[in-house]
């Protein structure tokens, strides 16, 4: 009962933020643009991910998903503000600029890596204040656990210290069905996710 509480406040904190930051979609770099709802279900998928394995306790919970859609939003915020810096810079060399006009490109693109570098020890500070150590090296775990699984559904690769045996990965299945039938139940959405 604990863990469905903890999932259900984590999915309306995590919808709430979803739904009040929505971006314009941009076109031009590859699959930009052309969400379909595969990034709702991806962190619908992550946030029962990092539920199951962090195990947070309903009290933990309610403090670390703020926390965590807070560090969300301001890494995508950073790591937007370096691709922005990248492309006017990578389009300035297409354009022949020069010089001061070249150097404040180059200096836009340096200081916005810099500000990106330091994001990590601001977000381990801010998880530190709310959780236990174990819980935020859980986190930092299951972080990288997610991203590996993801990549390897991308490209199937191979990643042997993260493979699951066959029970795991139907545990995972079902589990990751029931949370898209709740985030689909909760939005109103159908399986093709339309309303």
């Amino acid at each position: 009962m604990k863990k469905v509480i903890s999932i259900l406040c984590a999915l309306t904190i995590l919808a709430a933020g979803a739904f009040a930051q929505t971006q314009p979609q941009r076109g031009g770099h590859g699959q930009r643009g052309r969400d379909n709802g595969w990034r709702e279900r991806v962190r619908a998928e992550k946030v029962a991910f990092l539920t199951e394995e962090i195990d947070l306790t309903e009290s933990e919970a309610q403090v670390f998903w703020p926390i965590y859609n807070e560090i969300q939003k301001e890494q995508r915020e950073s790591f937007e503000a370096v691709r922005q810096a990248y492309d006017a810079m990578a389009k300035g060399l297409e354009e022949g600029k020069t010089g001061k006009e070249m150097e404040k490109l180059v200096k836009a693109y340096v200081d916005a890596k810099d500000k990106s570098d330091g994001f990590e020890t601001k977000a381990f500070n801010k998880l530190m204040k709310a959780l236990p150590a174990e819980k935020v090296a859980r986190y930092y775990v299951a972080e990288e656990k997610f991203r590996h699984q993801q990549i390897g559904r991308l490209g199937n690769g191979n990643f042997p210290s993260l493979q699951m045996s066959e029970e795991q990965k139907e545990k995972w299945r079902e589990r990751s069905e029931q949370m898209k039938e709740r985030f689909r139940d909760w939005t109103g959405q159908n399986k093709d996710g339309e309303q």
